[in-house]
């Protein structure tokens, strides 16, 4: 059975909005850094995965979310490396409130990828073992996000060399930031995210120009990123009014 791993995070005035709320990017910041930590813990470090010339790439986030954490509450974070196949890892995370009240679930696909080739390789065991995940022939067939057929909003945004991380291409948080703030002040302060299931298609890059666009149909909004005609991400998300 997969370990589980878990860490307490107190939420500070800059994890949150205007509204009082942990911000969805910075909430699943802090999910991802549970995920560092466990591979810490175990001796998987980004150091010794980059030793061997790979790196780990998101594809796939599957979020719900409940309710989001407020300025000052002390949270839980867990997470586990539920499973693996020859070319996938999926890991689950989860984040409770002090008097466990479970805030926020998600779900997510991992690959690893060839730094020098740029190519999706195979799993190492080495890389896994120490996670006592379970092993799978299985590829699991998420539901996939919808992309705009007639996009209603956008904006640019110039990729800045403190969005790059350690793979070399823009950290998947930012991500968030750009489809999320196309919605505008008025819908983000007047809509809670229920839920949003984002898909990564392809690397966007330091200097080049991100164009987020977005198309509202009730309470379903749908994102999509693009450099130039490259689609880089897609993402579909489900809204409750406050």
């Amino acid at each position: 059975m997969a370990q589980e791993f878990s860490e307490q995070h107190r939420v500070v005035y800059y994890d949150t909005e205007v509204t009082g709320e942990m911000g969805i990017g910075k909430l699943v910041d802090m999910m991802m850094l549970a995920s560092e930590d466990h591979s810490d813990s175990v001796g998987v470090t980004t150091q010794k995965v980059l030793g061997l010339g790979l790196g780990w790439v998101i594809t796939q986030h599957l979020l719900e979310v409940k309710r989001l954490p407020k300025t000052n509450e002390v949270v839980t974070v867990s997470t586990k490396a539920a499973s693996y196949n020859p070319y996938f890892c999926y890991r689950d995370f989860w984040v409770e409130a002090a008097d466990g009240e479970m805030l926020a679930k998600m779900h997510t696909v991992f690959v690893l990828m060839n730094q020098a080739k740029r190519k999706i390789t195979r799993i190492l065991p080495e890389l896994v073992a120490p996670f006592e995940s379970e092993y799978t022939k299985k590829i699991e067939r998420n539901p996939l996000p919808m992309a705009p057929k007639q996009p209603t909003a956008s904006n640019d945004y110039g990729v800045r060399f403190m969005d790059i991380d350690s793979n070399h291409h823009v950290n998947n948080v930012h991500y968030f930031d750009w489809m999320l703030d196309v919605l505008g002040a008025d819908f983000l302060t007047s809509h809670r995210l229920k839920k949003m299931n984002i898909q990564y298609k392809q690397e966007v890059r330091y200097g080049q120009v991100a164009t987020s666009e977005v198309e509202i149909a009730d309470l379903t909004s749908y994102h999509q990123i693009k450099v130039g005609q490259d689609l880089s991400c897609v993402a579909q998300c489900e809204w409750e009014l406050r």
